[in-house]
């Protein structure tokens, strides 16, 4: 047995309440309505054909970021769950591994953005956040470390610090005018103060900031993160798939419309990240000590969260065009048919939140990748079609089918955990 996997069935957490963590959370969640604010100063005073450029390089570098991931920001939440004694070692070796992994994925990236980019400014600015994205990963470090010991309070301060940073100075540069480069600039500078102030909350917890280079112990994180890692890829790939493909076969403009829409839909799906952030490391402790009660909390979880889908999704339903041109400015009332259509998968996207929770909790990455990888393939195969005859709407369709199958399979594939008891004898 390997030394994490030792690590992992010796010592005991320390559960916390449940309801103070999803307290934490939910300010967490909430704190997204800062980006959500930024966005719409970006339309407002940039326009819809800048906001979709900003929206590309952005999407670029989320794709780089999880390439430079891999799943070890899960593993850290899982391992620190159950065995709180290994933090500052599995911290200490994951800042290093990221070093090398962040060196690759800019290069790797650099490259597919040169290649893609329609010219030599929106390289530039696929370069500085893809710079941005290494940044945003070792702060995902800390926060698995604080999140695995349930320290949710932190970590609510560490996301609410970094999105309070990023709106002010990305604001500052709006107002000057800095346009798309001076933005993405904007976004590393305020990166790097968070990132020291979380480096500095966390210091209690880690064993202080430093690089630790036990090889043997980056294989075991490499090995058991590579289903998540493989799996994340694939799931960022298939979430935003559709903006590349927009601003490659469709204009920036309908890009940005199309934006408009996705991040009202995108920001509606932080209320069950609230349940699955704070489900996955009791999940995990349960998985171990309690199965009966990992089935009920796991069922329980499922229902709230298709409930939650419609109390969430009805009122935005209704004042979707008002909200949109709120938000976005008025030329965002022509994104109210694609966010229609995105909101209609609503209710799979709250379901399949908590699915991955379940999943990881019972060690099932391998069903994670498989089921959505089936999702991304279909997604962008729709895509191809649907995008030249229908734009943005075509975009909203791929993903409303392919939440639906990812949904489907996801409970297929776990329904040996999620059937009732009586039917397991």
């Amino acid at each position: 047995m390997d030394s994490l996997a030792v690590a992992e069935a010796s010592a005991p957490s320390t559960p916390r309440l449940l309801g103070a963590n999803a307290v934490f959370a939910t300010i967490s969640a909430a704190s997204a309505l800062l980006l959500l604010a930024l966005q719409g100063l970006i339309t407002k005073r940039m326009g819809e054909e800048v906001f979709g450029r900003f929206g590309w390089v952005l999407t670029l570098a989320m794709l780089g970021e999880a390439l430079m991931d891999f799943g070890v920001h899960q593993l850290t939440i899982r391992s620190i769950a159950r065995d709180p004694s290994q933090t500052a070692r599995i911290f200490q070796n994951s800042l290093a591994l990221k070093t090398a992994t962040g060196a690759a994925m800019f290069c790797v990236m650099g490259l597919v953005a040169l290649a893609l980019a329609a010219d030599r400014d929106l390289w530039v600015a696929s370069l500085v956040m893809l710079g941005v994205a290494i940044l945003r990963s070792y702060l995902l470090t800390i926060r698995g470390v604080l999140q695995g010991l349930e320290r949710f309070g932190h970590d609510c301060l560490v996301v609410v610090g970094d999105r309070v940073l990023v709106l002010v100075i990305a604001s500052i540069a709006i107002q000057r005018g800095h346009g798309l480069l001076g933005l993405a600039v904007a976004f590393i500078v305020a990166r790097v103060l968070a990132v020291t102030g979380a480096l500095f909350l966390a210091r209690g917890y880690t064993g202080g900031v430093r690089l630790d280079f036990d090889f043997a112990l980056w294989r075991e994180l490499q090995q058991q993160a590579l289903p998540i890692g493989m799996f994340l890829v694939v799931l960022n790939f298939y979430s935003y798939i559709d903006t590349v493909m927009l601003g490659v076969m469709s204009t920036f403009t309908d890009t940005g419309l199309y934006q408009n829409a996705y991040r009202i839909y995108e920001g509606l799906s932080y209320a069950p990240a609230i349940l699955s952030a704070v489900l996955t490391p009791r999940l995990a402790n349960l998985w171990k000590v309690d199965r009966a009660h990992h089935l009920h909390l796991s069922r329980r979880s499922l229902v709230g969260a298709a409930g939650l889908a419609i109390v969430v999704g009805l009122p935005v339903w209704l004042l979707s065009g008002p909200l949109l041109v709120f938000v976005f400015g008025t030329d965002a009332a022509s994104a109210v048919p694609a966010l229609h259509i995105l909101l209609g998968g609503l209710v799979f996207v709250f379901v399949i939140w908590v699915l991955h929770a379940v999943a990881l909790s019972v060690f099932q990455e391998r069903l994670l990748l498989s089921t959505t990888a089936i999702g991304a393939v279909v997604n962008a195969t729709l895509n191809l079609f649907l995008i030249p005859r229908y734009g943005r709407d075509g975009a909203a369709l791929a993903t409303l089918l392919g939440e639906l199958l990812t949904m489907a399979l996801l409970i297929r594939g776990l329904w040996h955990v999620l059937r009732p008891a009586a039917e397991r004898a």
